[in-house]
């Protein structure tokens, strides 16, 4: 069966995260860290891309990646064949290089794109693979690039200065990087956090940005080769606006979720409405709708079929 489209759109921007196969050392080996930087470039001149941040990690790499042609698949496909070919002549190794799908969480303009150009330069520094001060030193990331201003025009920096208030020069990267050191947390737990926060789920970005995709796309074909978390939240966030839709439609409002019996007539009525449009599962619905037991909805459905 042939493969649905992701989310794919022209200037769509993404953070884009892959892992080597078996979590192995993908990156340090024959200088095939170097290589992938190389085909990555290559990916950039082939595809239109603009490339807003980048590091490569010993096993895995981040990219801020915008489309201008909408054409983050072929792109990618190209990126991870091209790099799994080459990296097999030179180990002399065999099958997939990469663990399974790549992540690519589409994220918004501005601040959130910003935040996450920080998280990316600051990843070796939290894997402390260097300090911060020897950051610029870490070759195999967009970081260094910046400061030699001789970089192509794929790698850009602009808009990330332009949000901190900086000008687009070796001057505004030094106070970029007087900012960055502001940004740095050692703490164990704020690392697990920005994780969840920059790598999980299927958007980056405040809820109105997730909302209006959710509502975009509402009629697109998801991927298969979406995961069960990015599948999920944005089903959820188009499940979400169905049930405002229903609540407003009634008259009701969230207090009333709570303040109203488990199976009240209203509830129920909504209950069944919701089955028979969304893909949600009767846990999710009795959850959001305050309703007790997900066996309570079964309890409507039947209600319902045999008036």
């Amino acid at each position: 069966m042939a493969r649905k489209p992701r989310l794919q759109f022209p200037g769509a921007i993404y953070h884009i995260i892959s892992r080597g196969n078996y979590r192995k050392e993908l990156f340090k080996v024959h200088r095939t860290g170097e290589q992938f930087e190389k085909a990555i470039f290559e990916a950039c001149e082939r595809c239109g891309w603009m490339l807003h941040a980048y590091v490569i990690m010993g096993n895995h790499y981040h990219l801020a990646l915008e489309t201008p042609q909408g054409n983050l698949v072929d792109g990618m496909r190209w990126l991870q064949g091209t790099f799994g070919n080459r990296f097999n002549k030179f180990t002399g190794e065999r099958g997939h290089v990469f663990q399974g799908r790549y992540k690519a969480l589409l994220v918004e303009p501005g601040r959130s794109l910003l935040s996450l150009v920080n998280y990316i330069h600051l990843n070796p520094v939290r894997a402390r693979l260097c300090t911060l001060e020897q950051l610029r030193s870490y070759q195999l990331s967009s970081y260094p690039k910046y400061f030699i201003r001789k970089f192509p025009e794929y790698l850009n920096c602009t808009e990330f200065l332009t949000h901190c208030g900086f000008a687009d020069t070796t001057r505004g990267m030094r106070k970029y990087a007087d900012y960055l050191a502001l940004q740095e947390e050692a703490n164990p737990r704020k690392k697990a956090q920005l994780e969840k926060q920059y790598e999980q789920g299927w958007a980056i970005g405040d809820k109105a940005f997730k909302n209006k995709l959710a509502k975009d796309f509402k009629d697109m074909e998801i991927a298969e080769d979406w995961g069960g978390t990015e599948l999920r939240e944005l089903n959820e966030y188009r499940w979400e606006q169905l049930v405002l839709a229903g609540l407003k439609q009634l008259g009701k409002t969230e207090k009333d979720i709570f303040k109203d019996r488990k199976l009240a007539p209203w509830k129920t009525r909504l209950a069944v409405q919701l089955r028979k449009i969304i893909s949600a599962g009767n846990p999710w619905i009795a959850g959001r709708l305050n309703m007790g037991h997900p066996s309570n909805i079964s309890w409507c459905l039947n209600q319902t079929r045999k008036s």
